[in-house]
């Protein structure tokens, strides 16, 4: 199989949990949470093992390969993008927080939201193709986690919000995904800098993802699928890290 072959299986996994949501969306309460429980640990197990310690080690290779070390010190860096991490955290929360808090502001809230919604889209598809190159097990794993994260996301925009999310945002994120592997498609390999801004600021939307839509509250919790994505997630993760270790 090609590289760009899996890149487009990657990005069609991707695109078509837009559509499946609303399949999940009428499933009985017991088993979305059982999903949302398997997915929500799946993304920690990513997030924890695998993206932000690269994200904290990459810092100074990044430094020296954009040859920034004689004005940003590497643990500058490293904060830096961290500060990008919190930014992808804190942008989404801001705006459920305006949102909710002034209902004047729901309308512009809502376009920003969705504007944010594609941009996110986006995000995966562009960096996706270099994460590939950098292994294979890490890029089809990076798709697995956020193909849990849209599915399961998606799932909540469709049963709170049905009309919107039909008529707009899953076509919106269809499109999105579509621009972002044609530009990666166009400009590829990206830069490493480039590529750990974007999975740095995705990486921040899939941490607030989890903790406030995937991981069901403390009463409807199943703590033994939650323990089966986390587990199954960190199992595949420290394999592919042992197995790159060797090559």
């Amino acid at each position: 199989m090609s590289f760009w072959s899996l890149v487009i299986i990657c990005i069609g996994a991707i695109g078509s949990c837009h559509w499946l949501a609303s399949l999940i969306s009428y499933q009985p309460e017991k088993v979305q949470i059982r999903w949302a429980s398997i997915g929500g640990g799946a993304s920690l197990g990513y997030i924890f093992v695998h993206l932000l310690p690269e994200l904290a080690s990459g810092g100074g290779d990044i430094s020296q390969a954009v040859e920034m070390s004689p004005y940003v010190p590497n643990a500058l860096t490293e904060s830096l993008l961290f500060l990008i991490v919190l930014l992808g955290v804190l942008i989404p929360y801001a705006l459920g927080v305006i949102s909710t808090q002034n209902p004047s502001s729901t309308q512009w809230a809502g376009i920003v939201r969705l504007a944010l919604f594609a941009l996110v889209n986006y995000l995966y598809a562009y960096s996706l193709p270099s994460l590939l190159t950098t292994g294979i097990i890490y890029g089809l794993l990076y798709t697995v986690a956020i193909s849990a994260h849209i599915l399961l996301a998606d799932r909540v925009l469709d049963k709170n919000h049905k009309k919107v999310f039909r008529k707009r945002f899953r076509w919106i994120g269809s499109a999105a995904l579509i621009l972002g592997a044609v530009h990666a498609a166009i400009l590829h390999p990206i830069s490493d800098l480039t590529l750990a801004v974007a999975t740095a600021f995705v990486g921040g939307g899939l941490l607030i993802s989890v903790f406030r839509e995937e991981l069901p509250s403390p009463n409807q919790s199943r703590l033994a699928w939650l323990s089966l994505g986390l587990i199954t997630m960190i199992s595949l993760l420290l394999t592919a890290t042992t197995m790159h270790a060797h090559t």
